[in-house]
């Protein structure tokens, strides 16, 4: 963790210069920019609209509050319509035109800001100003504006006037008091004046804008509402005229009972019928019975005088049934005492007629033939009366039959017209009801357009408001050094150049045994060879906790993957250390001590088989330290069998360089072979910083040195030394 806490303390003191200049340059213009941006000056105004406490003639105590809000943006947005605004702009550029001065500024305009507006008017737009006179001088105006390009009353609002252009009265702002009925509108720009009266103007023109509106809607939905109530009830009176011609024409005075009574007949119909059909059965099987037991009966149902007297009879039934049936219905009917009259005495003169077949006075089953005769006669007349009331039945049910067949089809035209009676008349009350509905919102509107009142009215301003330089110049700082922070750590993260220590592990995979410096700079080279020597030293010592006790010569392989990685400035000052130490060592460079395309070397199993021995140099063999140079890996492929033997392998590498996909794929290559430790990187020209990360403090020692290096280390509460 404390690698990591140090890795970026170094990487933020690497790049301390871009995070303290850049900002501080950037805040100045910001600073300067903001110095030359011109004053600007602020007015508002709190206006009642009485939306949602003001009493109206739809109010009730269970409030809408959607509708409350919704109304109350209507309102904000029509204060900042573009058609409000654009009536704005219109005149309050009439006004100040009018009201301005050239030479004093007014409570309308700085006069250094009319003399910009009128030098920029053409001479046919100033011919429509009428000193004194706004509203002339506005009808002038409005009537010389058309949809041009080059009309220049039209560009006003379209193009980017700082007074009258649609873009800076759009900076006007509306908002609602909290959750009152207040408006608060605010407008701010550069001239006291014309803030002023910009507010004053639209206070006046959103009023008027916002009773156009709604009026023009409600009008417009009574219109409507009335047109349609008219032809509503026009359609209902030729309804209902339909209604009572058809009723006068079928006689129908009143239809449900009317068919209540024919259902009633059909009803006793039915009832009398089977009364009838059961007395008649009974009475024709009383006379079968009897004739089967009386044989003259037989003979004289044959008789003349019988059939005679038998059909006078069954008209005398046909004619009393058809009178009893008809007085029933109230119709004027034949005397029917006079028929009952007659009717008995035809009745008597049959039971004289049949008082001859008394003669036998007992049957052969041995029963009186007078009792049966006289039930003969009965029977024989009950049968003649119920056939004469069926025929008569029957007729009645051929006039219900009828009855029904005319009242089947009336009836539902009846149904079919008075249902189309009352979805009119629903479609008439529900037109009434929203007809209504539409002059009580009207009616409401008035009142609720009544209440629009200027409570705070706007006031001059005399100061300017107050600048947010300093917010500015701060933001833009902070916005900058995190940029560039950003950038930095973007470029930290993508980068694949070695630099330090740190990146070389985290890109590489492998530890770094030790770092080399670049050389200094202007006043810095005079420590070139100190901090050399230091970097050798702390080099020198790692390398020997790799040497195998025993094992003579200690052999250590130096590799780079390019050439120009500074080897051979590497092995130099290794081997002045180690010759410090009192060791003796022995440098073997590819470049000068063997050829590296020999077979020898190239089939080599130790460095004795192509090292050839000079005079008066060391050997091999009474070498305490070999330092064997090997050309580029990229160049040219060392055996394994010489880099399994050494000690260590060394590869070198520039701090200052990318470590490519190519140097990786060696490295891991030789890495596959040694195994990774016995294989290591040392950085070659890196910075002063990454340098004491392994020596300590560097010369020279000055007391801000040692306070950063300190600091560098941790050592917050320890005494400088």
């Amino acid at each position: 963790m404390s690698n990591i806490v140090a890795y970026i303390f170094k990487f933020l003191y690497r790049i301390k210069w871009w995070l303290i200049i850049a900002p501080v340059v950037v805040a100045l213009c910001v600073y300067n920019y903001m110095g030359k941006q011109p004053r600007t000056y602020k007015s508002s105004m709190t206006i009642y609209t009485g939306i949602a406490s003001g009493y109206g003639p739809d109010n009730d105590q269970n409030q809408d509050w959607a509708a409350i809000n919704n109304a109350i943006d209507n309102l904000i947005n029509v204060i900042l319509s573009q058609t409000t605004l654009q009536e704005v702009s219109l005149r309050l550029y009439a006004r100040n035109m009018v009201r301005g001065n050239k030479d004093r500024n007014n409570n309308y305009i700085w006069a250094s800001h009319y003399r910009q507006d009128f030098n920029r008017t053409p001479a046919s737009v100033l011919k429509l100003i009428v000193p004194g006179d706004e509203e002339a001088t506005y009808q002038n105006l409005k009537a010389h504006e058309v949809s041009d390009h080059d009309n220049h009353i039209y560009g006003l609002f379209h193009w980017e006037h700082r007074y009258y252009s649609y873009k800076a009265l759009s900076k006007i702002t509306a908002r609602r008091v909290n959750n009152s009925d207040m408006l608060e509108v605010t407008y701010e720009n550069n001239d006291p004046g014309v803030v002023y009266n910009t507010l004053l103007l639209l206070n006046q023109e959103f009023i008027k804008e916002y009773q156009d509106i709604r009026y023009g809607e409600t009008n417009n939905v009574i219109k409507f509402f009335e047109e349609e109530l008219n032809l509503v009830g026009t359609r209902l009176q030729g309804e209902e005229d339909s209604l009572r011609d058809y009723n006068i024409e079928k006689q129908v005075i009143n239809y449900d009972e009317q068919t209540k009574n024919v259902a009633q007949l059909s009803s006793d119909y039915e009832l009398k019928l089977r009364d009838i059909l059961l007395d008649l059965n009974s009475a024709k099987r009383v006379q079968a019975t009897l004739e089967n037991q009386i044989d003259a009966l037989q003979s004289y149902r044959s008789n003349a005088s019988f059939l005679d007297r038998m059909k006078k009879i069954g008209d005398l039934e046909t004619r009393i049934s058809i009178a009893e049936t008809y007085n029933g219905l109230g119709n004027p009917t034949p005397d029917l005492t006079k028929l009952h009259k007659e009717l008995a005495s035809q009745t008597d003169s049959l039971r004289r007629n049949t008082s001859a077949i008394n003669d036998k006075r007992y049957t052969k089953e041995g029963f009186p033939t007078e009792s049966l005769v006289n039930q003969w006669v009965d029977a024989v007349l009950q049968v003649a009366r119920g056939e004469s009331q069926l025929s008569v039945l029957n007729e009645w049910k051929k006039n219900i039959d009828a009855s029904y067949k005319f009242y089947a089809p009336v009836g539902s035209t009846l149904k079919r017209k008075t249902r189309y009676i009352g979805f009119t008349e629903q479609t008439y009350l529900s037109t009434l009801q929203s007809l209504n509905t539409a002059r009580l919102r009207q009616r409401n509107l008035l009142m609720t357009s009544a209440t629009l009142k200027l409570i705070n009215p706007p006031t001059m301003p005399i100061s300017a408001e107050p600048t947010r330089r300093k917010m500015t110049v701060f933001a833009s700082f902070f916005a900058t050094f995190c940029f560039i922070l950003g950038i930095c750590i973007l470029i930290e993260l993508i980068d694949r150049t070695l630099r330090d220590d740190t990146r070389t592990e985290r890109i590489t995979g492998s530890k770094v045994i030790g770092v080399f410096p670049a050389p200094g700079r202007f006043l810095l080279r005079k420590y070139d060879d100190k901090y050399k020597a230091l970097a050798s030293k702390s080099l020198g010592n790692a390398i020997m906790s790799y040497f195998a006790s025993d094992k003579m010569p200690h052999i250590i392989n130096i590799l780079s993957s390019e050439q120009g990685d500074g080897k051979s400035s590497v092995i130099d000052g290794v081997r002045q250390y180690f010759q410090k130490l009192g060791m003796n060592v022995k440098v073997e460079s590819w470049n000068m001590d063997f050829n590296s395309l020999d077979r020898s070397f190239l089939l080599a199993s130790s460095p004795g088989e192509f090292i050839k021995e000079k005079d008066n140099e060391l050997t091999f063999d009474k070498a305490d330290v070999v330092l064997m140079e090997y050309p580029p890996l990229s160049e040219t492929s060392i055996p394994a069998s010489l880099l399994i033997m050494a000690d260590l392998n060394i590869v070198v590498a520039l701090a200052d360089n990318t470590w490519r996909t190519t140097d990786q794929m060696l490295f891991e290559k030789a890495s596959n072979v040694v195994g990774k430790d016995h294989i290591v990187i040392c950085l070659n020209r890196v910075s002063r910083d990454v340098l004491e990360s392994y020596t300590g403090l560097l010369p020279p020692y000055t007391p801000l040195r040692r306070l950063g290096y300190q600091i560098g280390q941790f050592g917050l509460t320890s005494s400088l030394h």
